[in-house]
């Protein structure tokens, strides 16, 4: 099913993107805990009321604030590059080069390199979080320790932003599948995520524009959801569903497609 010589040589060739992006991530949200006044964003808040960003920051509780702010760009914006990145050299990148053929004239089947990537990719984007929630969590008892958090919501966020860079990860890594040039699985693998974020991004901007919000996947991490305590279940079952459909049907086009090898 999977190989440990392979993994092994993925976690090696990858370490260095996958250890930048989940540094700066996580530096990203204990600077935005830290920093985090409630008197200055009710201030920030009164300066752009009447702009185009008020509506981005409707809730000036500590939650809300890194909802409107780490949860819907910073914290969205960064895993999603490096999932465009990392999807792309997986499979494609390695095909382009001719790096595949040489690794696919050893007794290892196709199948095995196809799902030990894939698996590569999940676990990668797992234990990104899991170090940016950990992180988190810390900075959390180390300077807002005095206000009021309800951390299972703060938890909550952090799984719904993975399980949507599970959904979009699924995305960059079928295209890299489908297509054997890094310049075609880039085109899709990596325009229709940005899309996804700049579509949810203008709807959350702009209330004449708010309609685009339901041609992004991104619309799914409903974080007013999450603060407010509605049910979120059906959302992140979609994102679950979508990922490993995505996430199957990759691999089930890399095994049957032509290479040139």
């Amino acid at each position: 099913m999977l190989s440990k010589t392979i993994f092994k040589q993925t976690l090696k060739a990858n370490f260095k993107l996958w250890i930048i992006f989940t540094v700066i991530t996580s530096v990203m949200l204990a600077v935005m805990i830290a920093v985090f006044e409630p008197t200055t964003i009710s201030g920030v808040t009164d300066m752009i009321k009447d702009t185009a960003l008020g509506d981005m920051l409707k809730n000036t509780t500590f939650l809300g604030m890194l909802a409107s702010t780490f949860y819907s760009l910073h914290g969205v914006l960064l895993p999603v590059i490096f999932i465009i990145m990392t999807a792309n050299s997986l499979i494609a990148s390695q095909v382009d080069r001719g790096s595949m053929a040489y690794l696919l004239s050893t007794p290892i089947k196709r199948s095995t390199v196809v799902r030990t990537q894939a698996f590569y990719l999940i676990v990668s984007l797992m234990m990104m979080f899991v170090i940016v929630t950990s992180l988190g969590l810390v900075a959390i008892q180390i300077f807002q320790s005095d206000v009021d958090i309800s951390i299972s919501d703060f938890l909550m966020l952090n799984l719904g932003l993975f399980l949507l860079m599970f959904a979009i990860s699924g995305i960059s890594f079928f295209f890299s599948c489908l297509f054997n040039l890094t310049k075609n699985s880039l085109a899709l693998g990596a325009g229709i995520p940005i899309a996804f974020f700049l579509f949810h991004l203008m709807a959350q901007i702009s209330k004449s524009l708010e309609g685009i919000k339901y041609i992004s996947l991104n619309t799914l991490f409903d974080t007013d959801a999450i603060l407010n305590g509605d049910s979120i279940a059906i959302q992140f079952i979609m994102l679950i569903g979508i990922g490993i459909v995505l996430y199957a049907l990759g691999i089930r086009v890399f095994q049957q497609k032509d290479l040139p090898l």
